[in-house]
């Protein structure tokens, strides 16, 4: 079990805001040799166990969340309650690779002859499950082992031809090729897995080499204005949304007129469209000639969503982004005849997920909005590039974080997004990391969060060039995913006559 909790605790420290992510190319390796040892129901578990440590060990910034932050705004929501769905989280989250290891352990050793075949059947499907835990309403991305390629500017690339899945491939295939050289081959072993990972890192400058310029000059083709509130959750939750809108109302004054302002995911808790607080802004807009994309929950017809509305001069716009991955508890109920008990930890109120992928037009700006966790899926991202947007843009409420690496992880799935579709993505947050990325990963602007620049609003003109390119991703989706589904039913297949 040693084996498996240092290969957990290598993966966990791999991933963004946590240690360094080319430990990703190692991690795996002792649980894979220990993976040999044991019968059926012992590899099941030792997966499951695997996957279950490295995930809560790189979401440990959720269990704060859950046991202080939310309970210290919502009396609703008691600390007992969040530390127990933190570690449920966890099960959630790992029970997928329970399948990876049932199969691996009943299949592996059909391959074991072959250093090329063994490799694939494990990186088919580890790669398989890993998609398979994305799906579904319980589906969740968080802890990817693609996630580590934030900073492998250069492998990071390959998303852009095959997504997330591509990398994850990449990842479980190289550690299970070098467990195989490690305990099947006697000489030059260990040459070779230093030559290997020599190429690796090689093979990621070379490519970072050859990427353009970021580009510098301030006279950009595009703006968009972004304000950070830095508006702590108890002000927005237990105070008069008055307090918030004097807030917001100072820093639209600061905004340039006639920009596009973004403002964060429910900055509002209520739908203002017909309040006093809608009134003021829509005249501030009229004003200041600003169009305001705003967060605020709002229903529509017998559905009620967690959504973005442009404000123009003109008034509100009738179209609007809704979430189309709302919060499971949190937010939307999952499974409600298996999971009702449980319909107590909502945290405002349930909301539908959206059913449109909407993009919205100021003037010849083409903005794809997102809210908060849908960064987190990739087919959210592809869907809005698909839908004619020429940059992505998300809008989130990450003022529950009061650990960095919880941020920083938010921040990476925007990362992957911008290299997986070549557009550029604002995140726009309400304590941070706001953030301009461009279209290879790398991030070109960045506002300080609260910790570190404790103000009550920040301002930033965030440029861009405005990208209509597709990728090879962007036109296929996860594509790859549905290559390693065929790799693993024929290789199982084939094994059963072996």
């Amino acid at each position: 079990m040693i084996a498996i909790l240092l290969s957990a605790v290598l993966t966990a420290l791999s991933m963004p805001g946590m240690l360094w992510g080319g430990l990703i190319w190692i991690a795996l390796i002792p649980f894979f040799l220990n993976m040999e040892r044991g019968g059926l129901l012992s590899g099941t578990l030792k997966a499951f166990l695997y996957a279950y440590i490295y995930l809560m060990v790189a979401h440990y910034w959720v269990l704060p969340v859950l046991s202080v932050n939310v309970p210290e705004v919502l009396s609703s929501f008691p600390p007992f309650v969040g530390t127990v769905s933190f570690f449920m989280m966890g099960v959630l989250m790992a029970f997928p690779f329970l399948g990876f290891g049932f199969l691996y352990k009943l299949y592996n050793k059909k391959f074991a002859g072959s250093l090329l075949l063994s490799s694939l059947f494990t990186a088919s499907l580890y790669t398989l499950f890993e998609w398979l835990r994305s799906l579904g309403q319980l589906g969740f991305t968080g802890g990817s082992f693609s996630d580590a390629f934030v900073h492998q500017k250069g492998l990071l690339q390959l998303s852009a031809f095959g997504g997330p899945y591509l990398l994850v491939f990449l990842v479980v295939f190289v550690n299970a090729m070098l467990a195989y050289v490690l305990k099947h081959w006697r000489k030059n072993k260990y040459i070779f897995v230093f030559t290997a990972l020599f190429v690796l890192f090689a093979l990621n400058s070379l490519i970072v080499r050859f990427l353009p310029a970021p580009l510098t000059n301030p006279l950009y083709d595009k703006s968009i204005t972004a304000i950070q509130t830095n508006i702590p959750q108890s002000l927005k939750y237990n105070e008069s949304p008055l307090k918030v809108y004097q807030i917001i109302e100072r820093a639209l004054e600061e905004a340039p007129p006639g920009s596009l302002v973004v403002l964060p995911e429910a900055s509002f808790l209520y739908d203002i469209r017909d309040s006093f607080i809608g009134s003021k802004l829509q005249e501030l807009s009229r004003k200041r000639d600003l169009n305001i994309l705003i967060g605020f929950p709002a229903a529509e017809g017998k559905k009620k969503y967690n959504q973005l509305r442009l404000l123009s001069p003109e008034g509100f716009s009738e179209e609007f982004y809704a979430k189309m991955k709302p919060t499971p508890f949190a937010e939307f109920l999952p499974y409600p005849k298996l999971f009702g008990i449980f319909k107590f930890m909502r945290f405002l109120d349930f909301f539908s997920p959206g059913e449109e992928f909407s993009v919205f037009e100021v003037g010849d700006q083409r903005i794809g909005a997102q809210i908060c966790f849908d960064s987190y899926y990739p087919e959210v991202s592809r869907e809005l590039v698909n839908a004619g947007s020429y940059v992505i843009l998300v809008s989130t409420n990450d003022g529950w974080f009061n650990l960095r690496t919880g941020l920083i992880q938010h921040l990476s799935k925007a990362i992957l997004r911008a290299v997986e579709n070549r557009r550029y993505v604002v995140q726009v947050s309400n304590t941070g990391i706001s953030a301009v990325i461009d279209p290879y990963g790398r991030v070109l602007t960045r506002l300080p969060t609260v910790s570190e620049w404790s103000v009550e609003y920040v301002v930033n003109d965030f440029h861009y060039t405005p990208k209509a390119d597709r990728t090879f991703y962007t036109d296929h989706g996860d594509w790859f995913a549905y290559v390693v589904l065929i790799i693993s039913f024929l290789m199982i297949v084939g094994g059963v006559f072996i």
